[in-house]
């Protein structure tokens, strides 16, 4: 991805526009911590790969932050996710 949204903005609907920005800054994140871990992979050197690594556990900080926003504002996402999740109640 690396700074392009993956998306034709002007083509979506105003009131998808938020659910829209929450999905791209998730993949933006999701982005990072893929470079970054790998570039941890790549390296030998252990400082550089110990900043790689917690620069890579704060993108998935935020994409917690970003899911729980789109969980805010998309309904069928919020249905989705709590039909789906493993912490659901077991019968």
């Amino acid at each position: 991805m690396l700074s392009e949204i993956p998306i034709q903005i002007e083509n979506v609907e105003f009131k998808n526009i938020d659910k829209e920005i929450m999905r791209a800054a998730m993949i933006a994140e999701l982005d990072a911590i893929n470079l970054y871990e790998q570039m941890a992979d790549l390296t030998d050197d252990e400082d550089i790969k110990e900043v790689l690594l917690d620069i890579a556990r704060e993108e998935k900080i935020h994409v917690a932050m970003f899911e729980t926003v789109l969980l805010q504002v998309d309904e069928e996402f919020l249905k989705v996710y709590s039909d789906y999740s493993l912490a659901r109640s077991r019968d």
